[in-house]
């Protein structure tokens, strides 16, 4: 686990657990400590609240729910006394594919998972003034994704909206996409977190709108080799309905 402070406060927990990086946000506020993604189980959880534990004890927890995907929700087990929020339809995948992806990636499981489900949900936005922290949906990678905003550092955690070197396409929805991205292009933000990423710029929604944009229009030929190919031969076989999408 790789810990890195984030503006004045937030922080940003980084696992390898997957073989990629997956990403766990902390934002402390002077009324609550907000933990986004809760990641593989409540074992692996354990060390984050520890750290919150010891710096910010006392303060209430918020669990934010990006989206409904099994790497991002297995710890919310760890909360069941805190506020659980996400976007409604992520409550509702959950409740439709949860045990599923259980067993489907059971070899992933860290500590035992009782699938725990959002006990606060929205359909557009949430917004938390006292803390300046702004929820609202941003559908993309999937229909129930959701970013969080800090409206305080202008930190925008986008989940796995925006990934590299391209983003995994699990909505057809691309002009939905699409709209999502360039909304993210017009936010006064410094800094932008993905659930696979690093610290990012607004770079990283230009590269990642670039080849939304192309995929619908059909013009890949520069994703077909190199880097790409194997994310983008994934992301059509999916689009074209042929296998079914990884997580």
């Amino acid at each position: 686990m790789e810990i890195k402070n984030v503006g004045s406060r937030g922080t940003l927990f980084t696992f390898h657990d997957l073989g990629i990086p997956t990403n766990v946000y902390v934002i402390h506020t002077e009324q609550h400590v907000y933990i986004i993604d809760t990641y593989l189980g409540p074992d692996i959880m354990k060390p984050v609240n520890q750290y919150i534990e010891e710096l910010y004890s006392g303060k209430p927890l918020i669990i934010v729910n990006s989206h409904s995907h099994w790497d991002h929700v297995w710890g919310n087990s760890l909360y069941t006394s805190s506020l659980i929020i996400s976007h409604t339809r992520c409550k509702e995948n959950m409740r439709k594919d949860g045990l599923e992806e259980l067993e489907k990636h059971k070899a992933y499981k860290r500590g035992q998972i009782i699938l725990t489900y959002p006990n606060l949900t929205f359909t557009d936005k949430i917004c938390f003034e006292e803390d300046s922290v702004l929820m609202y949906h941003t559908p993309g990678h999937t229909e129930d994704e959701i970013s969080v905003l800090d409206l305080h550092d202008k930190v925008l955690f986008a989940g796995d909206n925006l990934e590299r070197p391209i983003p995994y396409l699990m909505s057809k929805n691309l002009n939905q996409y699409i709209n999502t991205l360039e909304g993210y292009l017009n936010l006064d933000t410094e800094i932008i977190i993905g659930g696979h990423t690093g610290c990012e710029d607004k770079n990283l929604i230009r590269h990642n709108l670039d080849y939304v944009k192309k995929v619908l229009l059909g013009d890949t030929t520069e994703f077909e080799s190199g880097e790409y190919a194997e994310y983008h031969k994934t992301n059509m076989a999916w689009l074209s309905g042929f296998v079914a999408k990884k997580d």
